[in-house]
């Protein structure tokens, strides 16, 4: 197999209006198959309406058992009205062919009206039995900035049996209007047998801006279809500054499932705002009752006062000490949504509050002028339970 060498380049746009698209490895040999080399590229903007776009090995669809390099690509934006794309390893890939495991960093922090998105392996699908590279992307959001997309893989769709890579991403809203979406897989549908990698999320919020907001999702920021698996992810939210005003969406896989698609086994970690938490999505379309399966998931809110709903199958719910006024929307009551009649066992974990035993919390629980059971966990802080009455739990829903 074919071995490209190993290139740095450097790139300034200092000038109003300049466009540049930088390859790791131009004009990539697609007749045969190739291991992309293991490029450095460093672009530095800092005028003002540039458009820049970097791809590590080139602007074409990976295929055969070719691959991508482990590639270091890094855009630093300084200027304003900017846009930037950084992608991981090609435009598409398809057949078996493999990303590589690639560093991005995409900074536009400091700049005005500049969007930015960063792909860790291809801008547009994956296809095939395409497998993406375990990628490393961290980003930054400018003030007033546009439709900035993050994903671990791909920034359209994933399909057939292509498989996404354990990614990590790290993304910074630090700004007072701003915004991110952030996917561990693809940005578009998970469709076939695809399947998700173990990926690990996390945005940071400007805490003390309620318009400063972050969207999460384990797998694809767009639906889980037919047979697709979503993986095993983690997904944290973090508020920078003493406020919490700013808040999230998570979804440990995907906003739909479709079909008979099947989700991870999920952390979603909120910050000290007030978040909504899905383990696994918001709308079900199962092919048949039933044919949706939920994963095992973990849903803590942090502080602030949090929706969350678990989704289909037994899901744990934590608490921890100044956890606010939170709400379980659907406490055993997942896998309703996709049509099972299969019995769930959640369970709530209030292990961070001492209470001696059951019969100590269990004083601390009564229904609300709506009939809905709450958990008065402390003067402050409390769980309600929506569609659930205080006489129908018991000991063995709690871990205490």
């Amino acid at each position: 197999m074919q071995h490209l060498p190993n290139d740095t380049y450097d790139v300034t746009l200092d000038q109003f209006g300049q466009i540049a698209t930088v390859y790791g490895d131009p004009g990539f040999p697609v007749a045969t198959d190739v291991v992309g080399g293991n490029d450095t590229v460093t672009a530095a903007v800092a005028g003002l309406n540039a458009k820049l776009t970097i791809f590590g090995d080139d602007h074409a669809m990976l295929l055969g058992h070719s691959q991508g390099g482990n590639d270091t690509l890094i855009a630093d934006i300084d200027g304003g009205w900017d846009t930037a794309i950084v992608i991981g390893d090609t435009q598409s890939m398809i057949d078996d062919s493999k990303g590589g495991n690639d560093t991005i960093v995409a900074d536009a922090g400091r700049t005005v009206y500049t969007t930015i998105s960063a792909f860790g392996d291809v801008a547009a699908d994956m296809s095939g039995n395409a497998q993406g590279g375990h990628d490393d992307i961290t980003g930054s959001i400018a003030w007033r900035g546009g439709a900035n997309l993050f994903a671990g893989d791909a920034g359209g769709f994933m399909m057939d049996t292509s498989h996404g890579g354990n990614d990590t991403l790290d993304v910074s809203v630090l700004t007072t209007d701003g915004a991110a979406t952030v996917s561990g897989d693809a940005i578009g549908s998970l469709r076939g047998l695809a399947h998700g990698g173990n990926d690990n999320l996390t945005v940071t919020l400007n805490g003390g801006s309620a318009i400063s907001s972050g969207a999460l999702f384990g797998d694809s920021a767009a639906s889980l279809m037919d047979f697709a698996q979503g993986g095993d992810d983690v997904l944290t939210v973090k508020l920078d500054g003493q406020y919490a005003e700013a808040g999230a969406q998570m979804y440990g896989d995907a906003p739909t499932m479709v079909g008979n698609s099947h989700g991870g086994n999920d952390v979603l970690n909120g910050g000290a705002g007030r978040d909504f938490m899905y383990g696994d999505a918001r709308i079900y379309e199962p092919a048949t009752p039933g044919s949706i399966t939920g994963g095992v998931d973990t849903l803590n809110g942090g502080a602030g006062d949090d929706r969350m709903w678990g989704g289909g199958s037994s899901d744990f719910f934590v608490f921890n000490t100044g956890s606010g006024n939170d709400t379980i929307v659907d406490f055993d009551q997942g896998n309703k949504a996709v049509g099972s009649t299969a019995v769930e066992q959640d369970l709530i974990d209030v292990q961070g509050y001492g209470f001696a035993d059951w019969t100590a919390l269990s004083k601390l629980i009564s229904d609300n002028t709506a009939g809905d059971a709450v958990i008065h966990l402390s003067a402050n802080d409390s769980i309600t339970l929506d569609g659930i009455h205080a006489t129908n739990l018991h000991p063995t829903d709690f871990i205490i």
